[in-house]
Formats: C-alpha cells, structure tokens, sequence
C-alpha cells in the first residue's frame, strides 16, 4: 500500500522493474474459507491521517517509498513523508534537509516531504507497533480479513479460525492461484530526528515484508523497551532465464538497539 497515485499514505511500492512501474492486483476470487460478507466496500487504501488507538496520540503522517512523476507515484529508492500539518512538515523537512511541497493527494491537500535517502533512523516504541494482517476483496467489499490465523472481522467471526494455511509460502501460492488474501503490514514509527512531533504510519503490501514480520517483532520484544531502528528500501536485482535484468525494491527494518532520546541522533542511517 495498492493505492492510485499520488496517495497519501503508505501502502508500499510492490515488486517492479527498475523502470519504477509498479505492479497492482487484487484477488476477486473466493478465499477457501467461506464466511458472511461485509456490507461496506473497503480497500487497501491510505486513510487520511487520523488518530490511533491510543487517542491521545495522533498520526502525524503517512510514509512510503518512491516519488511522484506526472502525477503517478513511481518506485524510487527514496522515502516520501505526507502529513495535512505545516508545523509538522516544516519539522521533517529541516531534520531531512529537504523542502515540503503541496500534493493533493486522495482528495486532501497535503504537504510531502521527499528524503533523498534510502535509510531512515525511526523509533519503533513496541512490538505492537508492528503488524500483519492478511485482506481479500470481491465485487462486494471485503471478503476475507484475518491475521494468517483467525479472522479479526466482521465482528461475528473474529477469533474463529480462518482457514489460511500456516506458512507464509502456501498463502502466497494461494493468493496467486486467486484463491486467498493478501499481506498488509503496518508500521507506526517516530522519526529519530524529531521523535516529538508524532507518529508517522507506513503500510505494505509486499510478501517479503509481511515474511520477516514476527523475526522483527521478536527483535523489538528483547529490547523491552523504544528501539531505534533503520527503515530502509534495498534494491534486489537479478537476470531472468531469457537475459532480462529484473530489479525492485523492499522495505526492511533493522533493530539497531534501545532508544537513548538523549542522544543527538541523524534521520539519515
């Protein structure tokens, strides 16, 4: 998280070729498991920047990867940030050195802050900060909604199994047979540069990502505490059979170790 372009939010780019096109698809087919459907249509759009759980604390913005060109947001090997604050851009933009701009961006204006790096220092403050959860849509809305092991909706189904089979590589087998959801991981991270300024929401459907989702979220449980991390986009490339050069990218996060928020820390890893 994918989402059209320009979005503002952070569904991230899926696997492309170098040129930056980005591959989109979802499943219309029926997951294996039946279940009632949703009356309400979703998608695996970026919501507008609104509040977490935690009602105290807001979300300052949404962050993914690549950059907007002719009003299409292509891969790039580069972080875009997107917040409706001015204050909160202003904020970003000095810590990146960079300069917001104004992006309408699904349906809001909003200020984008493109850092022209492909590592950022964040603070992750828990293992809850990070999650999968697996969605499948049909003409109707969403028609499978779980976290790999039991559904999370609609409400009269949460916590009865759902059917999925257990390895991360069966359900991609599945899912490219048409036949079962698709990955949509969640990050909520502070920037270390200016930790004070909120949360910022970063969103994924890339199978890769989703995979190493309970290795980092182990990672983040021994620290025990706020880790700084480094969120990164790797750039894999490799021939094809017939000589063609295939590249793309990923996210990654790495756990560097505890957070010291006394120490005078760079975005930049």
């Amino acid at each position: 998280m994918h989402n059209p372009a320009p979005s503002p939010a952070a569904a991230s780019p899926t696997d492309g070729d170098c040129s930056g096109h980005r591959r989109r698809h979802r499943n219309a087919a029926t997951h294996g498991c039946t279940r009632p459907r949703t009356t309400h249509r979703q998608r695996l759009g970026t919501p507008h920047t609104c509040s977490l759980s935690r009602a105290s604390e807001p979300v300052a913005g949404d962050c993914d990867f690549g950059r907007v060109v002719d009003g299409k947001l292509l891969t790039r090997p580069v972080w875009r940030l997107l917040t409706v604050s001015p204050h909160v851009a202003e904020s970003i933009a000095s810590a990146l050195g960079a300069e917001p701009q104004r992006r309408l961006a699904n349906g809001l204006e909003q200020f984008e802050v493109v850092a022209e790096k492909a590592n950022l220092r964040v603070v992750i403050e828990n293992a809850d900060r990070l999650t999968g959860q697996m969605k499948l849509w049909d003409s109707r809305g969403l028609a499978h909604h779980c976290d790999g092991r039991a559904f999370l909706s609609p409400e009269a189904d949460a916590g009865h199994p759902c059917g999925c089979p257990p390895t991360m590589a069966e359900r991609r087998a599945r899912a490219r047979a048409g036949q079962g959801p698709q990955p949509i991981t969640t990050l909520l991270f502070h920037l270390a540069g200016c930790p004070n300024v909120g949360s910022f929401r970063f969103r994924s459907s890339s199978w890769r990502f989703a995979e190493g989702v309970q290795r980092i979220r182990t990672q983040l449980a021994t620290v025990g505490d706020a880790a700084l991390c480094e969120l990164a986009i790797q750039t894999v490339e490799f021939p094809t059979q017939n000589g063609r050069r295939v590249c793309y990218h990923k996210p990654v996060v790495k756990v560097l170790g505890p957070w010291a928020s006394s120490a005078a820390l760079s975005l930049a890893a």
